[in-house]
């Protein structure tokens, strides 16, 4: 882009000078006008350069080190087996190229020594750790309780319906579990809850990656103002705002186990949370 601009200049002072050299000799005023039209056009000229370099490097930050980025780069956890933990585990990452990227997950091609072999073609997905929560129905008690079950579609399922519970992202800017949870199950159903179980943490594919689930049991709920009173958080980016359609209704202890033992809650991760709610309320 320099170069053009250079040579741009270079030929109109040329094309200036060779006009005026046809008429009589340049006067001072003249050659000044010349000189000032230059500046002008060279000014402008490297200010257009400096924004087109700035606007590659934001690109360049944006996409980071992946071959295919779709939209905005993911920002969240990247995972590799170090030495260390080879010791103790299947295999030690020797390379991460990020193939294809989005704002929800990375899908790298690994390079794994495992054992006395290296493996160069192992795909890993990277992708953010989620929530499920099993909640109670504010309007049961602790003696008898019921839940809030959502009944919903999702793309995967195509035109299944399937019981499910709340769930959702763990957004990548540095927020915990904990906090993810309360946050979903009051977007989801308006609802704030003082008992809090957490139920563990599994990695949810553990050849491929795919993230972790936080599963937990939330009790002694209201309906009401989450947090400190000012309604609904805002500062869910990744993970906001499902677009499928979904149903809640309130099941008893009964029913649940008897949906989740049915597979009503077609999802592992849903089934997974139910199963270890009813195994802790035994």
């Amino acid at each position: 882009v320099l170069t053009v601009v250079v040579l741009f200049c270079s030929s109109l002072h040329r094309l200036i000078m060779n006009v005026q050299s046809r008429r009589a000799a340049p006067s001072r005023v003249g050659r000044r006008w010349t000189l000032l039209v230059l500046s002008i056009i060279v000014v402008i000229s490297i200010k257009l350069f400096v924004s087109h370099i700035k606007t590659q490097q934001r690109l360049i930050a944006a996409m980071g080190d992946c071959q295919i980025t779709f939209g905005n780069a993911y920002r969240g956890s990247k995972y590799e087996s170090t030495a260390t933990d080879a010791s103790r585990t299947s295999g030690e990452t020797i390379d991460n190229k990020c193939l294809v990227q989005s704002q929800w997950m990375r899908v790298a091609q690994h390079q794994v020594k495992l054992m006395d072999k290296v493996i160069d073609d192992w795909l890993w997905i990277d992708y953010h750790d989620r929530i499920n929560v099993l909640v109670q129905d504010p309007n049961s008690s602790k003696d008898n309780p019921s839940f809030l079950i959502l009944k919903q579609t999702k793309y995967a399922l195509s035109s299944e319906v399937s019981l499910a519970v709340v769930g959702g992202i763990v957004e990548p800017y540095g927020e915990e579990p904990p906090d993810a949870a309360k946050r979903e199950v009051y977007e989801e159903l308006h609802v704030t809850c003082n008992s809090w179980t957490p139920l563990g943490r599994y990695r949810t594919d553990v050849n491929r990656g795919m993230g972790w689930i936080h599963p937990f049991l939330a009790r002694d709920c209201k309906y009401g103002v989450f947090g400190d009173g000012n309604g609904e958080p805002s500062n869910a980016d990744v993970g906001a705002h499902d677009m499928e359609k979904q149903n809640v209704q309130s099941m008893t202890l009964s029913e649940v186990k008897v949906g989740v033992m049915n597979q009503k809650f077609t999802e592992v991760q849903w089934s997974n949370t139910v199963a270890l709610a009813m195994l802790h309320l035994m």
